[in-house]
């Protein structure tokens, strides 16, 4: 049996952490040995199947990530399982990983996941680029057509492929009813996710019934949300979840899905949402939506940054509900594009070949 060695932070809260334990649990389905290599301890949110193992740092990485130690951990889990492939999600860990492996003949398969306009911090890029001078990764992943753009330019001397992300088996619910939600889903206090552009374009909705529901984040991390509310009875129509277990549920219910992000590497909330049969709103923002949402048919896509054009769609759906019910139903079909069985199939032609 080939073992595979998935390498990234953890199974924790996270959308490189969902993607990494989909990809786990995808490529287990398809009886290989897999294990997960975490790096940063945190409490488990996300569930791995029962035949991997997990393992993850004991008594380090928990406050600062230990560079020496961390090297140390990485080549002796790789050595002990001696896998057939090592698969690192991002690039940073991508490099920890590469430099572990200094003078072995392991080679590593990068998953890059950030945006290919996001601009890591001079001391990471310094030690990426050290890294990857002296032994290049094998192959790399891209999540969509843009970024795979940006990658052949840096990663010049490796096999570049766009594989999207495997989205889990969404748990429907059709005895719920949905109700008039409009939800955004994601971490608080991550400038990305644009959770603050929301705000905008609800204070100037014309719909003043509809209930503005937040997943990932409690009410006390919303504050600064809560502020760039124009008056109090908008800011009475805004629910904070906090971190939600059964996000299938919340799905089921919502009437409207928003995506307001400035930047992602590939908006897993956003599949999901679609999945479940929501009626989805994006930004057109740089790799990503363009590639999961055909426009007018299973979601909406609106110019990135013109929140006066969001807040119009979003009245649009509400008074429309035949719309909304149209698209929710085109929706659900990227849960057979992006199934376990189909990614983990375009992942295996292409680690192995």
């Amino acid at each position: 049996m080939k073992r595979v060695l998935i390498v990234g932070p953890n199974i924790g809260l996270g959308g490189v952490e969902r993607a990494s334990c989909n990809l786990a649990n995808a490529l287990c389905s398809e009886q290989f040995d897999v294990r997960y290599l975490g790096l940063i301890p945190e409490p488990k949110f996300y569930s791995l199947n029962n035949k991997i193992r997990y393992i993850e740092p004991g008594n380090f990485n928990k406050k600062k990530l230990n560079f020496i130690k961390t090297l140390r951990y990485i080549r002796k889990e790789v050595f002990q399982y001696d896998p057939t492939v090592i698969i690192v999600f991002t690039k940073f860990y991508a490099a920890l990983t590469n430099l572990a492996l200094w003078m072995s003949s392991y080679k590593i398969i990068l998953t890059e996941r950030s945006s290919p306009l996001y601009k890591w911090p001079l001391k990471i890029e310094f030690l990426c680029r050290f890294s990857f001078g002296f032994k290049s990764p094998s192959k790399v992943i891209s999540q969509t057509n843009i970024a795979a753009s940006y990658h052949r330019k840096y990663y010049t001397k490796s096999k570049v492929k766009v594989i999207p992300n495997a989205l889990r088996p969404i748990k429907q619910y059709p005895d719920l009813s949905r109700k008039n939600w409009i939800l955004a889903v994601g971490r608080f206090h991550d400038d990305c996710k644009g959770f603050d552009r929301l705000i905008r374009a609800f204070n100037i909705i014309q719909n003043k019934t509809w209930r503005l529901v937040f997943a990932g984040g409690t009410q006390a991390e919303g504050q600064y949300l809560l502020k760039l509310t124009k008056d109090k009875t908008t800011a009475s129509r805004i629910d904070f979840l906090g971190k939600v277990k059964d996000i299938d549920r919340i799905y089921a219910q919502s009437g409207v899905f928003v995506m307001p992000s400035r930047s992602e590497g590939f908006p897993n909330a956003l599949c999901e949402a679609m999945s479940a049969g929501c009626a989805c709103i994006s930004f057109d923002f740089i790799a990503g939506p363009k590639d999961i949402i055909k426009n007018s048919f299973d979601g909406v896509l609106v110019e990135n940054g013109n929140i006066n054009e969001l807040a119009q769609e979003i009245d649009n759906l509400i008074l429309d509900e035949e719309k909304r019910l149209e698209l929710g139903y085109n929706a659900r079909l990227i849960s057979k594009r992006l199934s376990y069985e189909r990614v983990a199939s375009q992942y295996i032609d292409y680690i192995f070949d």
